[in-house]
């Protein structure tokens, strides 16, 4: 038996459906007349207890396959819509100000809003942000890709922050249109079914959010913050002279051209590490001036005629540079002079023909 036909065995055998479902035709016409009369009570005119003025801003925001659906949630409860300070984008506002019209002093409408894709969820946002949005209905299209999709979730994660009513579908909207009524029906007493609408809230993340916050604040201030650079120890004065660095380890640096003995100067070609003739040759020697490059395989040039020799040689340890495997692998580190030291020679030499080719 596949996954997907056990799946099935599995919600036939404990499928649970509603005894108040109806199974008949007669049945679900009775529940459909019985939404009829609970939406022909609620939509009964009524008189307020609270000015427009005196609550927050109600947004109405739709997708395009969803505006006949909020052009007919706005037909059908007007009477209660009414009562609020409406806002929401251009389509919609255009929308409530067709059915409702420009001119009635009993209807105080909001901050209109640009089209979604331009701005519109931003500035519904931004609303919530100054303290001035108690709710939002949003009839969301889930089958459609939007333009602005990073609008619409900072909207919706603005709102779960801001802890304000958020309706994203008809069914809860139409819902939501009842605790709206009743709410402006009792008065001062019914604040608490609607707060939004009168105080400013917010998620229960955010109390912990602002104390995280706080802890990191007070880190930076005494200096304990892991992010924050450790203290480094002084550097001892540098030569004068141009210093050239490479990202590694080890750096060089040329002091001004002075005649100096033998033996130092190949203490200084010792002194360059492994990766920085490696970049030399993959072609990244113009890191340093052709002048010194060629002053310091000079060194080199002195030296290949002790290569046979050393290279039958015993196997008699040397010291030579500690320095780590460079890009080609090749370690320069306690090697032997009979086979491990390819050494700085040979690279040198390979070098100075590399420029000489160039």
């Amino acid at each position: 038996m596949s996954r997907r036909e056990s799946f099935a065995v599995q919600l036939d055998k404990h499928r649970r459906t509603s005894q108040r479902r109806g199974s008949t035709y007669a049945q679900r016409l009775s529940l459909a007349e019985q939404v009829g009369t609970a939406t022909d009570e609620v939509t009964a005119p009524f008189t307020s207890t609270f000015a427009p003025g005196e609550m927050r801003q109600l947004a109405l925001v739709a997708h395009n396959h969803m505006k006949p659906a909020m052009k007919q949630f706005i037909e059908t409860y007007s009477e209660i819509l009414k009562k609020f300070r409406i806002t929401g984008t251009q389509t919609t506002m255009k929308m409530c100000k067709s059915m409702w019209g420009e001119d009635d002093p009993a209807i105080h409408y909001g901050l209109t809003c640009t089209s979604g894709p331009l701005g519109g969820d931003a500035q519904i946002a931004a609303l919530m942000c100054v303290e001035d949005l108690g709710g939002i209905i949003f009839f969301v299209d889930p089958l459609s890709a939007h333009p602005h999709q990073a609008d619409i979730d900072s909207l919706l994660r603005l709102a779960n922050c801001g802890n304000i009513i958020v309706c994203p579908n008809p069914a809860s909207a139409s819902s939501m249109m009842h605790t709206l009524r009743c709410a402006l029906l009792k008065g001062d007493s019914a604040r608490g079914m609607i707060p939004s609408f009168f105080e400013t809230l917010e998620s229960p993340a955010v109390e912990e959010y602002k104390h995280q916050q706080a802890v990191a604040l007070a880190n930076v201030i005494k200096g304990n913050s892991p992010s924050a650079p450790a203290p480094q120890a002084a550097e001892p004065p540098k030569e004068v002279g141009k210093s050239v660095s490479f990202g590694t380890e080890k750096s060089v640096s040329f002091g001004e051209p002075a005649p100096v003995e033998e033996e130092k100067k190949k203490k200084e070609v010792a002194d360059i590490s492994q990766t920085t003739i490696d970049r030399a040759l993959m072609g990244q020697s113009m890191m340093f001036s052709d002048e010194r490059l060629q002053a310091l395989l000079a060194v080199e040039s002195d030296d290949d005629s002790d290569d046979d020799e050393e290279d039958g040689s015993s196997d008699e340890e040397a010291p030579t540079a500690k320095v780590s495997k460079g890009l080609f692998g090749i370690k320069t580190s306690s090697t032997k002079k009979s086979r491990g030291r390819m050494g700085l020679k040979k690279l040198g030499k390979s070098v100075r023909n590399m420029m000489i080719s160039k």
